[in-house]
């Protein structure tokens, strides 16, 4: 999908693109204090309202909890991928993400486990995918 807009993220949000370009992985803002997993990146944390915080590589894996079929695209480098899943996955760690598939609609279903990776898009930015890792709910 060459051509896509690639969105310029800031503050807390763009240190969160910059650590996972880094590491060449999904990772998730974790307190320092009481270790809650928090996405998207906050200032304070939401369980002991503490300030410190580090940005540490997840395994990736979780469940699709919801999802939106586009059957239009905005934006002109995802057209000839119509129609496309975005999918909102809730990691194993707990934190949810949103992350964009190349699975087919039709073979996509709440419940189904994925494999979260990510792709560079920019130095800046990171495209979350996910794709199923239970081949059984996926046919059909």
């Amino acid at each position: 999908m060459t051509g896509t807009y690639v969105p310029k993220p800031e503050w807390l949000v763009l240190d969160w693109h910059r650590v996972c370009l880094e590491a060449e992985a999904l990772t998730v803002q974790r307190c320092d204090e009481c270790g809650t997993w928090r996405h998207p990146p906050r200032r304070f944390c939401a369980e002991c309202a503490s300030p410190a915080s580090s940005f540490e590589p997840v395994a990736g894996t979780g469940t699709i909890v919801s999802l939106a079929v586009s059957h239009r695209s905005l934006d002109p480098g995802w057209q000839a991928e119509v129609p496309f899943a975005t999918l909102v996955v809730e990691l194993d760690e707990g934190p949810r993400v949103l992350a964009a598939t190349t699975t087919a609609p039709a073979r996509i279903r709440i419940g189904s486990a994925v494999r979260c990776t990510v792709e560079r898009r920019s130095e800046d930015f990171v495209l979350v995918w996910a794709e199923p890792i239970d081949t059984e709910t996926t046919e059909g």
